[in-house]
């Protein structure tokens, strides 16, 4: 990579990629002005496109890049889901916890999307970048799709049986990232273990326990910005 000279970033993702945070005073989702992929356009020379979108999965974004990528024709495509693929329907969970649950995108299936992605992307000659998962606060999560109603706590964690389920499951779905990458060469931008080198990464999410808030999602563009310095040749602004 470092012998590529990138003159265009294609950033396909979810709200996390899209600079999605919750406003504790306004109770509800804004678009951060200092988002991730917001302040890389400022600071890095290669042009950035953005096709990020909130609650999107990893099967939207496989068909997503299919029909965008010869059109955009980007150098680099940076690939961030994994979010709403292991996330489960939790009304539906709340309203039978004796049911079998399967998550949004079942992790083989996810595994097989992000896998797809990147061998189409090579085939094109171009630079596949994946970015595991920030690691999420487990409590605050269940606290928020619980929505504080201590019958849907109850029906839910009989189901889950530990809260404490929900990091190792997020956790299972950044490892098949990692995975990935490892066997296809692509590029892989831990954001996951910069977070967890903070003293305590919860401070970098929102309430819902999910979201990088805006000190999280400086940490992302530091962690990527740091990386493409150290492995590619591109020009920073």
């Amino acid at each position: 990579m470092a012998q590529n000279f990138v003159e265009s970033i294609l950033v396909m993702g979810d709200s996390v990629a899209k600079g999605v945070v919750f406003h504790p005073e306004k109770k509800r989702y804004i678009f951060s002005k200092n988002g991730f992929i917001r302040r890389l356009k400022s600071i890095i020379r290669p042009s950035v496109h953005d096709l990020s979108k909130f609650g999107t999965t990893s099967g939207y974004g496989q068909a997503l890049l299919a029909e965008k990528l010869t059109d955009l024709n980007p150098d680099l495509v940076l690939i961030e889901y994994g979010g709403n693929d292991c996330d489960y329907k939790w009304d539906e969970v709340a309203e039978d916890p004796m049911a079998v649950h399967l998550p949004n995108t079942p992790v083989k299936m996810f595994e097989d999307n992000i896998l797809r992605m990147v061998q189409s992307l090579k085939k094109l000659n171009k630079i596949p970048a994946l970015m595991n998962l920030p690691p999420l606060n487990a409590p605050s999560y269940f606290r928020w799709f619980t929505k504080n109603d201590p019958q849907r706590a109850h029906n839910i964690l009989k189901w889950l049986h530990d809260v404490s389920k929900i990091y190792w499951w997020q956790e299972k779905y950044s490892y098949t990232i990692e995975k990935v990458a490892q066997a296809t060469g692509a590029h892989m931008i831990n954001v996951r273990g910069a977070f967890l080198r903070q003293p305590d990464y919860r401070g970098l999410i929102c309430a819902d326990g999910i979201h990088p808030n805006e000190a999280g999602q400086a940490l992302m563009e530091q962690t990527f910005v740091d990386y493409i310095g150290k492995h590619a040749g591109y020009m920073m602004a």
